[in-house]
Formats: C-alpha cells, structure tokens, sequence
C-alpha cells in the first residue's frame, strides 16, 4: 500500500466521521423544532378553546369550578378543557425530562395553567388521568424547579 493509499483511507474516514457527525446533529436539531412546535401547536389549541370560553380560564370560576360551573353541560364542558391543558403540562414534562432540557420555555406555561386548573387536578377523582409521578412532581418539586429555573433558590 502506498503512501497516496493510506492518505486517502485516513482522509476517507476522516470524511465519513464528519458526515455522520452532522447528520447526527442536524436529526437531533430537528427533533428538537419538531417537538417544540408540536407543543406550541397543541398548546395553540388549547389557547383557541380558552378564546371561546373566556369563563374556563376566569380564576374565581376555576378555583371552585364544581360551583362555579353550575350548569352540567358546562361543567362538563370545563372538566375537559382542564383534562386536555393537563394533558398538555404533562406532555411537556415528559418531552422535557426525557430530552434532559431545563423547561425555561415551557415552565411558565406548565405555572399559568397550574394557577388556574390546580382545583381541577388536584381533585382525587382526577389522579387516575396523570402517571403519578407527574402528580407527585407537581405537588412537590414543581415550585422548587421554577425558582431555581428563576435563578431565585429556595
């Protein structure tokens, strides 16, 4: 084998370990802006339903929705659309965990709607809908990830 050979072997290689390396990146790049967008899609949803029924995201209603809501068919109407922003914060928690990524986008959305739904979640006859660990996290450790996420500690 000749100089020449060796050289255009290493080169060769060289070559293809850089093109997988990119290619690996950019897959990864692009599940990322997928899952993201994913997320905003669904979440854009959610924000439709909520312009359409301004009342399910009225904080005085939602904190005592079993009273607020006094009509059944709206009462019903409530329970889902709380369901499926659940649905949706636990979605979020388990792309971003599993991602390993640290939630400074998603968070506060994961916060604004615990503020408004968290009677609804935390109900018992509710629990059965949600992996426990996600229950278990936002009763217990989700007020400590958004501080730190802050920068506030605590």
């Amino acid at each position: 084998m000749t100089s020449y050979e060796l050289i255009a072997i290493v080169v060769s290689a060289f070559a293809i370990v850089f093109a997988v390396s990119i290619s690996i990146y950019t897959f990864r790049k692009s599940t990322g802006l997928r899952t993201y967008a994913d997320l905003d899609s669904l979440y854009l949803e959610a924000l439709k339903l909520a312009v359409e029924h301004p009342e399910f995201t009225d904080p005085e209603r939602t904190k005592d929705y079993k009273n607020s809501f006094s009509d059944r068919n709206q009462l019903l109407a409530y329970e889902s659309y709380a369901y499926i922003v659940w649905n949706i914060c636990e979605t979020i928690y388990d792309r971003w965990k599993k991602e390993n990524k640290d939630g400074k986008t998603w968070y506060p959305v994961i916060e604004a709607e615990k503020r408004l739904h968290y009677a609804w979640f935390s109900n018992p006859e509710n629990h059965h809908k949600f992996k426990k660990e996600f229950r278990e996290f936002m009763e217990r450790d989700f007020e400590k990830a958004c501080f730190a996420l802050r920068g506030e500690g605590k």
